[in-house]
């Protein structure tokens, strides 16, 4: 994968390859950030870099032999390293056809997509000792054809203890040897693993970017693909599977439940938070930033109604609220809950209790003062 085939990131590329020109390349660093925003993309194309024949200054060139078996992910000197399920081998060599597969359809997959692609998404996954004894053999090996050898860890948060065992590796690794992990979570990171590495955290894609992309695609129409750029927060993932229906899935569950906030209909909130917390944890994530970005839009249009830059339906129910003359302050105080209550699912609380309380909150504060 090349930078170019990365949407977004233009400053963080320019960084990649400053250090490459520079010699510097630190030989441990970990990627944090949603998988949706392109953190494993852009690690794969920071390594394609690192390892081309003939790179350029502005990317990998895509042809010589080294970008080529990057391309297919077939490299003899990329390993990779990845959460799976016991069940289906003891080290990720037995699954690498697979991997390979998901990832050059849907590079911007999370676990939840690799599970089900597995067919295994209720069990549970994890990267077993036989795996981490296999990367230690692998790098036991001289560099096959290229000058660095590449080791790409993608969840490291799934290494469990048994991940102290690559720490002498990671902290003086063999020469020319490049550990890229990949996370969403370091608080489930071992803090010896993080204290052995150089975090390069990445944003959302910005909108512009992610605007561009998605006006390239002939099936999405302008309007729509404005919309989604701006509904999906910067994660391409959201995008594409709001895009997979004909019509936000979000937009009448979100109306429903500020309907009974503001009317105080207190009693169909248990029911209705039942329905919404009985979806994965991944549809709750997109509901909650769905209706973040409303809520925004809300905001912004209290100061200014030409910063409001929804349409179609989602522009009505933002006019109809601003009839309600909500102060900022309290605005202010639900866009808060709402992000504390996405916190609160990421860590695994339950949901339909999250959702109650935060309901309370929503109609609290949607009583005028």
């Amino acid at each position: 994968m090349k930078f170019s085939d990365v949407i977004g990131h233009s400053e963080k590329k320019k960084a990649f390859i400053q250090s490459v020109s520079n010699g510097r390349v630190p030989h441990a660093q970990l990627f944090i950030g949603n998988s949706g925003w392109g953190t494993l993309p852009l690690a794969l194309a920071y390594a394609q870099y690192v390892s081309c024949l003939d790179r350029g200054a502005e990317d990998s060139c895509g042809q010589c032999s080294s970008c080529r078996k990057y391309e297919s992910l077939t490299h003899p000197d990329l390993h990779f390293t990845f959460p799976f399920p016991r069940e289906k081998g003891e080290k990720c060599s037995e699954l690498i056809s697979n991997w390979r597969k998901a990832l050059l359809e849907h590079p911007y997959m999370n676990l939840t997509d690799w599970m089900q692609l597995l067919d295994a998404e209720k069990k549970q996954a994890n990267i077993p000792t036989a795996e981490i004894r296999d990367i230690l053999k692998s790098l036991s090996l001289k560099p096959y054809e290229s000058a660095f050898k590449v080791v790409v860890i993608w969840l490291p948060e799934f290494l469990g203890k048994e991940g102290n065992i690559l720490l002498k590796a990671i902290e003086e690794p063999a020469h020319n040897t490049l550990f890229l992990l990949v996370t969403e979570n370091t608080e489930k990171i071992l803090g010896t693993i993080i204290s052995r590495t150089q975090p390069v955290r990445i944003a959302p894609i910005d909108q512009d970017s992610m605007r561009e992309y998605l006006n390239r695609a002939p099936e999405i129409e302008k309007e729509r693909a404005d919309r989604l750029a701006q509904v999906s927060q910067g994660d391409l993932r959201n995008a594409m599977q709001l895009l997979s229906d004909a019509e936000s899935p979000y937009f009448e569950m979100f109306r429903y439940w500020m309907g009974v906030c503001v009317t105080r209909k207190m009693f169909s909130i248990v029911p209705w938070a039942e329905k919404v917390g009985a979806m994965s944890r991944e549809n709750l994530k997109g509901f909650f930033q769905y209706g973040l970005e409303l809520m925004r839009g809300i905001l912004v249009s209290s100061y200014e109604e030409s910063l409001n830059t929804w349409v179609g339906k989602e522009a009505d129910f933002i006019s109809k609220f601003q009839n309600l003359q909500i102060p900022t302050s309290q605005l202010e105080q639900i866009i808060a809950g709402m992000e504390s209550a996405m916190m609160q699912i990421e860590r695994n609380a339950r949901a339909p209790l999250v959702l109650t309380d935060l309901s309370y909150v929503v109609a609290r504060n949607l009583k005028k003062m």
